[in-house]
């Protein structure tokens, strides 16, 4: 596996993801873990977590998590339920 570095400078050019704060925590065979940190301009005019920000950190985690090793992978269609 390329070391998480290399990973990481591959996936800056991700640009939507990481210029919104998500970062790349780990990362491993068929899995990833990425993060960020909630601010202000995350939020929606209720003073809640817009909706899109945790779709979009899902939305890199399974980008980094199904290329890290060779880019061949998209998602055709994804889901997110809010309870």
């Amino acid at each position: 596996m390329k070391p998480i570095d290399e990973i990481r400078e591959f996936f800056k050019a991700d640009r939507f993801a990481t210029e919104n704060g998500a970062v790349i925590d780990e990362v491993g065979e068929d899995f990833a873990v990425c993060s960020l940190e909630i601010k202000d301009g995350h939020k929606n005019a209720a003073g809640g977590v817009m909706g899109g920000v945790p779709f979009m950190l899902a939305d890199f985690a399974f980008a980094v998590a199904t290329n890290h090793e060779v880019v061949r992978t998209v998602s055709l269609n994804s889901t997110i339920s809010f309870l």
